[in-house]
């Protein structure tokens, strides 16, 4: 067993998606909060965003980012156009409702991980919120074609 990092937990695992949400306008987040810092291997990283809900590191490779360049878009078309995005978007817009996070600016999806707010001790920053862990299937579609622009 290796000893966990006091500053965060690995919150790595297989076929789940952690979800987060922003409503606060994407132009007004400073760079430096999705600026990525690399390790020697190059496979794990951390900026801002990360360090903010005590995770020690995450795999680029595994995000997907999706929103509106300006004003808001819902959750439902943003995550909908993300991969594997129907077998998870039921349980995810539940949980969107729940929190009222409906219409949002911005959506962050970390596959392979499941991050608790439980562990971590930290639901929201300044810019983000934790939506949930969905587990999803890596054979499902896209509830939605991402439109070209």
């Amino acid at each position: 067993m290796h000893p966990k990092e006091s500053k965060g937990h690995d919150f790595t695992k297989k076929k789940k998606v952690s979800v987060w949400v922003s409503q606060h306008p994407y132009e007004d987040i400073p760079d430096e909060y999705f600026e990525e810092t690399f390790s020697k291997k190059n496979t794990r990283a951390v900026n801002t965003w990360s360090e903010g809900y005590n995770l020690n590191y995450f795999n680029p490779e595994n995000m997907e980012t999706n929103g509106a360049q300006a004003g808001t878009v819902s959750v439902k078309k943003a995550a909908g156009e993300c991969s594997f995005s129907s077998s998870y978007i039921d349980v995810l817009m539940s949980k969107a409702r729940k929190k009222k996070l409906e219409n949002i600016t911005w959506i962050i999806l970390l596959f392979e991980y499941e991050y608790s707010a439980k562990l971590s001790g930290v639901e929201k920053d300044k810019y983000t919120t934790f939506l949930g862990a969905f587990t999803y299937d890596d054979e499902a579609e896209n509830v939605h074609e991402v439109e070209e622009l």
